[in-house]
């Protein structure tokens, strides 16, 4: 079988049939810790499929989110650019306790743009791509806002997060299972939310199997899952397997999975043709009260993954809530056995994608990606430079081996210690103290001339910038995805963070 696939791909590359196009598979965890995998450093969470897959391919030290929080980082990696830009971010308000809405809630009444180029309408545009996304959308709750509005072919997963829904009429809402657009059960209700992660692995083996066979199309697969998004759910095989707890049981269900993915593409003889790439949405769930509303059984003060030595974790822009694990894997192409300390970024998953399949990019907007293939590769750095914003304000900004904090938030929990504005910024060296330990002196040589191009930087940054709609300031608990047996409410839209899902 492999000899035969070799030969159809050489003969693909003789003919220029479309598909010499290699295909893309991006993987993309949920709340998963850059100290979260063995190759990473953790010492009791094994993860020899992912271990692997780093030393056939490159792996990033500097790997980095869009956003510290689910929902504008997965529109930045399927649109390459800045949450901010796309309007896939809500505003701080003015309260003593600088709250926004972070996220699309079941009640949220936003959506990604449909003026948005995204990943696959553009590979699709230029390059002919079949694309699938299987697992967690959270780029709009509503059908009309589901990913085949957004250049996807299939999807096969839920609009957002298994769980918790905060404040609803039961600890876990009835979400929807969705294959392309209809509904084929509710979690917690028919469908076994212990074997959910196990229904994408075999999504995805099934859907790269039935691509490989069409010889005359290249695929794309977003690949979601959510195993390590709380509350955790392993199911039985993996169930009481790893030292670390439940939460190294879905670790391990999640290295599983990629294994699966990996196997797969080598029996079929295509892994030369096929570029994948793995990392996280944000950083750890680190906030201590997070299980107060949860079963002790899915939820404890450990629940939360690991920063290694990074500071703080999801919801803050410290390199624990921002600094992802960020593997490349490309036989043939990349070289392997590969570590790299070049900055990456989600958002260049867009500009990698283009590159690979010959297909320019968007010119009717502004673009926040480049292409890491020259670190891929091996031949140089790819980017120099990364805004950090969280809402509507650029918190830090990280530029050659510094990075200023202009905003920080919380360490372990979402608002907690509230927003503090810093002024002067505080800076770091990064490269010598990634945990942000020891801000250097503001009368050390270094701060004024280094602040001095960081701040000129953010002012050519922001002239360019225009901001989008928010999409994560108006709710509306119509439009909630209500329990088939509860009464849908009337509509009366509000400001989400005036009035949070909390006190339903």
């Amino acid at each position: 079988m492999r000899g035969v696939a070799s030969f159809c791909f050489a003969l693909a590359v003789l003919c220029g049939r479309s598909a010499a196009k290699p295909n893309i598979v991006i993987i993309f965890a949920d709340d998963l810790g850059w100290g979260d995998l063995s190759c990473y450093g953790h010492p009791t969470i094994a993860t020899p499929n992912l271990d692997q897959m780093a030393r056939e391919g490159i792996r990033f030290t500097q790997f980095y989110t869009a956003n510290a929080i689910c929902t504008p980082s997965r529109a930045a990696l399927l649109t390459g650019r800045l949450p901010v830009r796309s309007g896939m971010y809500g505003t701080w308000n003015n309260s003593a306790t600088n709250v926004m809405t972070q996220v699309l809630h079941a009640d949220g009444t936003g959506n990604l743009p449909k003026n948005e180029t995204t990943l696959p309408a553009q590979l699709k545009a230029g390059g002919h791509y079949h694309s699938k996304i299987i697992g967690k959308w959270h780029l709009g709750i509503q059908p009309d806002s589901w990913p085949l509005a957004y250049g996807f072919d299939e999807f096969f997963g839920t609009p957002m997060m298994h769980g918790p829904n905060e404040g609803n009429q039961s600890v876990f809402p009835d979400m929807q299972l969705i294959n392309n657009t209809k509904v084929v059960g509710r979690l917690y209700k028919d469908i076994d939310i212990h074997m959910l992660n196990i229904q994408y692995i075999e999504a995805a083996v099934s859907y790269i199997k039935t691509r490989a066979a069409d010889d005359s199309t290249p695929f794309f697969l977003y690949f979601a899952p959510d195993n390590t998004h709380i509350p955790l759910f392993a199911s039985p095989r993996f169930q009481n397997t790893s030292a670390r707890g439940l939460y190294g049981d879905c670790v391990q269900e999640l290295d599983y999975g990629v294994g699966q993915v990996l196997t797969t593409i080598k029996q079929l003889g295509i892994e030369n043709n096929t570029f994948v790439f793995f990392t996280s949405d944000n950083g750890p769930d680190r906030r201590p009260d997070v299980c107060k509303s949860l079963p002790g059984e899915y939820c404890d003060p450990t629940t939360g993954g690991s920063a290694g030595l990074l500071r703080g974790g999801k919801s803050t822009t410290w390199e624990g809530g921002i600094r992802e694990p960020g593997i490349g894997w490309w036989p043939g192409v990349i070289k392997p056995g590969q570590v790299t300390m070049e900055i990456g970024s989600v958002m260049d998953l867009f500009g990698t994608a283009m590159g690979i399949a010959g297909i320019p990019l968007p010119s009717d907007r502004v673009m926040d990606t480049v292409s890491l293939l020259p670190t891929l590769e091996g031949k140089g750095p790819s980017r120099d430079h990364l805004f950090h914003w969280r809402g509507n304000k650029l918190m830090a900004v990280r530029l050659g081996p510094y990075k200023a904090h202009f905003y920080t938030e919380g360490e372990l929990e979402w608002n907690s210690p509230p927003l503090q504005e810093h002024n002067p910024p505080i800076l770091y060296h990064i490269e010598h103290d990634p945990s942000e330990n020891y801000p250097i002196d503001k009368q050390s040589p270094d701060y004024a001339p280094t602040m001095e191009a960081i701040k000129n930087l953010v002012a050519s940054h922001l002239g360019n910038l225009t901001y989008g709609t928010p999409q994560m300031n108006i709710c509306d608990k119509h439009e909630c995805l209500w329990r088939p047996d509860l009464p849908v409410p009337p509509s009366k839209p509000y400001n989400c963070c005036q009035d949070p899902c909390s006190t339903w």
